[in-house]
């Protein structure tokens, strides 16, 4: 697995990538969650067989942490410095959670170089993020590990500052190629799914070519929840978009 970094002007990105691409079988970018950085997506980058790359947006990770720039425009353009460095075509994008929101943000503008999308557990929504929202994150401990330890508390102010929300809903028909969407079904789950039927029903009445999957063992966590079916789902759509 290759281990880089990737310049966005005076922001520093980690980059973990996989596998080469192919004129056969689509890229896939990986945007994780809102505090994940890119080993978060280890396990799917070791599970394909194809060409993927996951990076760590500003201020997680092994990403350098600018004073300020945590807006919408400031994380697609950590993308874009990615997308152009490997000089990606036809790919596909999978966003989890939070990164869903950048993922879709993305695909609008840039679909025609695009052959698929994959949002996880995430409404068609980029959220503001309040600072009640900002001291759950500084305070929380997934799987033992303090969040702090993958994102520092300097991006998580900056996220509460400047992150405004924007409703992607009315943009969902623009989306002209196949997307596919996952939801948590398991209401028991310690964090429940941020995809209630209501929101995915969006996605499907709104897109032409959408595919709603259950995972009725996990909650908002899929990637961890379900592993072995959210790795192989991925490897499903992309087979299916492929040449």
């Amino acid at each position: 697995m290759k281990n880089y970094f990737v310049h966005n002007d005076d922001v520093i990105l980690h980059v973990l990538e996989e596998g080469t691409s192919s004129p056969s079988v689509p890229s896939l970018v990986v945007i994780s969650g809102l505090w994940e950085p890119a080993e978060r997506a280890i396990p799917l980058l070791s599970g394909l067989s194809g060409h993927t790359v996951a990076l760590s947006l500003r201020g997680r990770g092994l990403s350098s942490t600018p004073a300020s720039g945590y807006g919408l425009e400031e994380h697609l353009s950590d993308i874009a410095a990615v997308v152009e460095h490997l000089q990606l075509e036809g790919y596909c994008m999978l966003g989890f959670s939070r990164g869903a929101s950048y993922a879709l943000g993305w695909t609008l503008r840039h679909r025609q170089k695009m052959k698929g999308l994959i949002l996880v557990d995430q409404p068609p929504v980029h959220r503001s993020v309040s600072a009640e929202a900002a001291d759950f994150w500084t305070r929380l401990v997934y799987r033992g590990v303090p969040v702090l330890n993958y994102m520092r508390p300097e991006a998580i102010q900056g996220l509460m500052r400047e992150a405004a929300e924007v409703d992607f809903t009315r943009e969902l028909s623009g989306l002209q190629l196949p997307v596919t969407v996952f939801a948590g079904r398991d209401h028991a789950a310690m964090i429940s799914s941020d995809l209630p039927a209501e929101m995915a029903k969006r996605y499907r009445e709104a897109v032409r070519d959408c595919e709603i999957i259950e995972f009725a063992g996990s909650g908002h966590m899929i990637p961890d929840d379900e592993q072995q079916k959210y790795i192989a789902e991925v490897a499903r759509f992309l087979k299916r978009i492929s040449v």
